[in-house]
Formats: structure tokens, C-alpha cells, sequence
């Protein structure tokens, strides 16, 4: 019996959560988006997450980490997909999805590129620019990468609905209990739940130290 997924999503543009509900459709199973503070967040009846991004601009790209930073813990125990859309290449994809790992463990980790839709001269001013400036840190051209590939995202669809079937996402979980303590951040606000505060304030960046128990 196929266990509880979701589909999570960001986008700004739409072509993210085209991809997203297409996966949603085919598990049939509820897609949100990232920016939906508590329906986000709660995981506890989840098995299988399942994250459509695209990290086109600053805002979709820190609503993306904002969300991965809250929902940390609770990842350790989830089979975790994420399905890379629009921005990167299909070589340069996994590189991005390594480091986004590497900062949140889970219990399995798979990956999957759809082609999305980028025109570059139909962005605003303020995202060319950030392109350029990620072009020029990165050493990675932003093209045009035409329109959004809608075949492969149904392919990639029933690709993660054989995967959420498998033996190894079905495996019996050993569940680890939420910490009840809780960080503030003496600078934002921000709050963390953990043995532990987070090594750097995923929002304004301040280390550890900044941080006090609620």
C-alpha cells in the first residue's frame, strides 16, 4: 500500500506548480504551495515529499529554504524527491540538489528535472539582473530554455509513482520524537525547534550564539 505523500511547490512565473500539480494528479494526492505557513509544515502524517522548485529569483529561492529550514527535523525521517524546474540544466541540476541534501538530511533522497520555461527578456529588470550576477558567480550561462516541457513532467509523475511504491520508501520507519525546545532569534524572530539552535539564522543569517530558548 502506497504511504501519505505531498507535493510542495514555489513558484512565481506558474510553471512550477503546473509541474507540481501534474505529480499531485498522478499520486493523487494534495500539492500546496511552500508559502502556506501551517499546512506546510505539517508533516507528521506524511511519508513522501515531494518538493517542485525552481530557483529563478530571490524571493521563490528563499521561500524554498525558509520552508526546508522548518521543516528540518521533521525530514529526517521522510523519503524526500525533489524535482528541479526552468533554471538549471539537467548537469547542472544536481549539484544544486546535493547541496540542498546536504543542509537537510532524510531518510531517502531522490531527484528528477523537468525542462521548464525560461524567457529571459520577459523577466523584470531586478531578475535579469540577479541572473547576471549568478551567471557571473557561478560561471553558468543563462539561456532561454523555451517552453515548459509538460511530456516530461508526466513521465517524471510516473516515475516518482513507482518510486513512492517501492519496497524501500514502504520500509517501516523508526520515528524520531520532535524536540520541544525552542530558538528565537534575538535579531528577526525567527524560531527553531531543536535540541540544538541552527548553526546560522536561515533568515537574516546571525549565528547560533543570537539565539535564545523560548
Amino acid at each position: 500500500m502506497m504511504k501519505k505523500s505531498i507535493v510542495t511547490y514555489e513558484t512565481f512565473h506558474g510553471s512550477a506548480k503546473k509541474v507540481a500539480e501534474v505529480i499531485a494528479n498522478q499520486l493523487g494526492c494534495k500539492c500546496i504551495n511552500v508559502d502556506t505557513p501551517f499546512e506546510a509544515e505539517d508533516l507528521r502524517e506524511i511519508n513522501n515529499v515531494i518538493l517542485v522548485f525552481n530557483f529563478r529569483g530571490p524571493y521563490t529561492a528563499q521561500l524554498t529554504k525558509l520552508y526546508l529550514s522548518r521543516v528540518k527535523e521533521q525530514l529526517k525521517t521522510k523519503n524526500v524527491i525533489l524535482v528541479g524546474e526552468g533554471l538549471f540544466s539537467e548537469k547542472e541540476f544536481p549539484i544544486v540538489a546535493q547541496e540542498i541534501y546536504d543542509n537537510n538530511p532524510s531518510r531517502t533522497f531522490n531527484k528528477f528535472f523537468v525542462n521548464g520555461q525560461l524567457r529571459v527578456d520577459t523577466l523584470f529588470p531586478e531578475e535579469r539582473a540577479l541572473l547576471a550576477k549568478f551567471s557571473e558567480l557561478t560561471g553558468m550561462k543563462i539561456t532561454d530554455m523555451g517552453e515548459l516541457d509538460l511530456n516530461k513532467a508526466e513521465q517524471v509523475a510516473s516515475e516518482i509513482e513507482a518510486l513512492v511504491n517501492s519496497e524501500e520508501f514502504n520500509a517501516p520507519v523508526e520515528e524520531v520524537p520532535e524536540s520541544d525546545t525552542i530558538w528565537v532569534c534575538s535579531v528577526c524572530g525567527y524560531e527553531h525547534r531543536g535540541d540544538n539552535p541552527p548553526e546560522k539564522c536561515p533568515l537574516c543569517g546571525v549565528p547560533a550564539s543570537k539565539f535564545n530558548k523560548k
